[in-house]
């Protein structure tokens, strides 16, 4: 009996050994061997309820090249107790490591679309942007979310007509406006400090450009854009524009208005819409030329048309880029209101303004008026020069007409008096 006992012991000894197994950390038993066993085969597929078949396969090799290179499977996948695992399992658990940037995301608009209906579907997971088992270092260029490959990576949906025709996104392919501008040929060749989505939009906490959270709400963009242009954004802030900006105008232009969001060319581009040929129409005159805005701020009208009929309009719409357009004269960044000293068009500063293009400027140079409107009066000067234009253009013109007609009747009686 004593042996009889003694092997029962024994054996209840043996199931409290496998109970207790079975109750600690399954993380423990499991291996990465063990889930490789499976996912090392490269055909091992799944079909999502739509119908569209997954590959489940998990390439060692790329996984060895990751930032996660040496952790373990179940690291990320922490609900794998058992093998075979359950059938639905929880996305990667990022948050155990990265949890400022898992809470980051899910303020962001893409946070929330994650969370809500449809949306759901098709909202980016840190997998879509960073990748799942081959995920490297932002420094590694082989990453999708380093420097020159980010603005891929975001076209994957901002670049998918289904997706911006699904979710109605205003800006149809910024990826094609932005892989021609000024900043997206700089990154492609590589220069370390260009501007890419994330310089502007942000990395995980990306808002609508609607939220005043955003980095690309209106009344932000001047500081985001200073993130790189420091110089400029300080002469933009103190510029008349700057200040209405700063009071709260929303009719007030902002970098974006003159520059465009992600076509941001060099002036010395043809189509940009700052190169001397549209800077008038195209980027000053939206504003100084509507009259909704010339109504509702008291500014002073036909600005665009009375620079159109000028020497300097007109030679510039002849194809005569050299000649001044309006920042020329009004500055870029630094525009005041010619009642301030700091102006380039204060009376005190005129001379200097002109003299940039004509050297031999004086103070008579810009005394008279440069906008003339219907309702301003000429000076006598320019009266009295303009009157003797005009009549010495009739006369000479009239003279031409009337001696060129007695020339033809006259060779022509001698035509017909010949015959």
């Amino acid at each position: 009996m004593k042996v009889r006992r003694g092997r029962q012991q024994h054996i209840s000894d043996a199931i409290l050994i496998v109970l207790f197994l079975s109750a600690a950390p399954s993380w423990a038993q499991i291996g990465d061997s063990d889930c490789l066993s499976c996912h090392g085969d490269s055909a091992l597929v799944v079909t999502d309820s739509s119908g569209v078949e997954r590959s489940l396969f998990v390439d060692v090799t790329k996984m060895e090249n990751s930032v996660h290179a040496g952790f373990e499977c179940v690291t990320c996948h922490a609900d794998v107790v058992e093998i075979p695992q359950a059938e639905h399992l929880a996305p990667a658990a990022c948050a155990t490591c990265h949890e400022s940037a898992v809470e980051e995301v899910a303020v962001s608009v893409h946070g929330k679309s994650q969370a809500t209906g449809a949306a759901s579907l098709d909202a980016p997971t840190c997998g879509d942007c960073h990748g799942s088992h081959e995920i490297r270092a932002t420094a590694d260029s082989l990453s999708s979310v380093n420097q020159r490959q980010l603005a891929f990576t975001c076209a994957r949906c901002h670049a998918n007509p289904a997706i911006v025709q699904k979710y109605h996104i205003p800006i149809k392919d910024p990826f094609k406006a932005y892989s021609h501008s000024v900043h997206g040929r700089l990154t492609i060749a590589g220069v370390g400090n260009a501007a890419t989505c994330s310089s502007c939009h942000g990395n995980h906490k990306i808002f609508a450009s609607n939220n005043p959270a955003s980095q690309v709400y209106h009344f932000n963009i001047p500081q985001t854009c200073g993130q790189c242009h420091e110089a400029i954004t300080k002469e933009y802030n103190d510029s008349v524009h700057g200040v209405a900006v700063a009071r709260g105008s929303q009719d007030s232009p902002i970098c974006t208005d003159c520059h465009t969001e992600h076509a941001i060319e060099s002036p010395t581009v043809a189509t940009a819409p700052t190169a001397p040929q549209n800077v008038a129409v195209e980027t000053c005159g939206r504003c100084h030329a509507s009259t909704r805005i010339v109504e509702k701020y008291g500014l002073r009208t036909q600005r665009l048309s009375t620079f159109e009929d000028s020497y300097h309009g007109l030679a510039l719409r002849s194809g005569r880029l050299s000649v001044a357009n309006c920042g020329s004269c009004h500055g870029v960044h630094n525009i005041l209101p010619s009642s301030d000293r700091r102006s380039m068009i204060n009376p005190a500063n005129l001379a200097t303004t002109c003299g940039t293009c004509h050297p031999n400027a004086g103070e008579n140079f810009a005394r008279g008026p440069v906008h003339m409107t219907t309702e301003e009066k000429e000076g006598k000067t320019v009266a009295v020069i303009r009157f003797i234009y005009m009549t010495l253009i009739v006369v000479v013109i009239g003279g031409m007409l009337i001696h060129n007609a007695l020339d033809f009747v006259r060779k022509s009686k001698h035509i017909l008096r010949r015959e």
